[in-house]
């Protein structure tokens, strides 16, 4: 039993992403600040149960980026909507993960093996992404203005985000040739 907590872990933050839309709807940002805090403990507590009970898994390492995936895009489009952030971020994220989606499609489809392993680029490109909403939020709780974060620091995700994404597309450049021979 003790081997599914990182699963479990992940899955929780995959229902948290959904439980945060209808608090920031509502410009409830005290809740959705939790919510986003419990999903970023979780994100913390899986990899670390995962090493530390020795408890990895085939599930787990697809399950632990999905929930990733879900709450970045989740949050990203809401606040994109709400024009908390500006709408090229929210573009720029999104298009990144599923131009990776469909190459990995691309791959099941057509019978080629593919192991992705997240890249360190990439592992920073989601904290980096995950910091920038836990600070939009921040910023609609505390009664400071912090003058052009969403601008600035949006303009930092995208580059953080293109870097991450042209690193796969250099490490996995094999992918096309392997599609598109069969």
């Amino acid at each position: 039993m003790i081997k599914f907590i990182p699963n479990m872990l992940s899955f929780s933050r995959i229902l948290l992403a959904f439980f945060l839309i209808a608090p920031i709807i509502r410009n409830d940002f005290e809740t959705a600040a939790l919510l986003f805090a419990l999903a970023a403990v979780s994100d913390f507590l899986d990899g670390f149960c995962a090493r530390k009970l020795k408890a990895s898994s085939e599930t787990g390492a697809m399950l632990d980026p999905l929930a990733d995936k879900i709450l970045i895009t989740v949050s990203y489009l809401l606040f994109a909507q709400a024009e908390l952030i500006p709408a090229y971020t929210a573009m720029v994220v999104i298009g990144r993960d599923l131009l990776i989606l469909a190459a990995v499609l691309a791959c099941k489809v057509s019978g080629a093996h593919l192991e992705i392993r997240p890249l360190m680029s990439s592992k920073i490109n989601t904290a980096v992404q995950l910091i920038y909403i836990g600070s939009v939020i921040a910023c609609k709780l505390l009664p400071i203005y912090v003058p052009y974060l969403p601008e600035s620091f949006g303009i930092i995700v995208v580059v953080s985000t293109v870097f991450s994404g042209a690193d796969y597309a250099r490490r996995y450049r094999w992918i096309k040739d392997e599609v598109f021979k069969r």
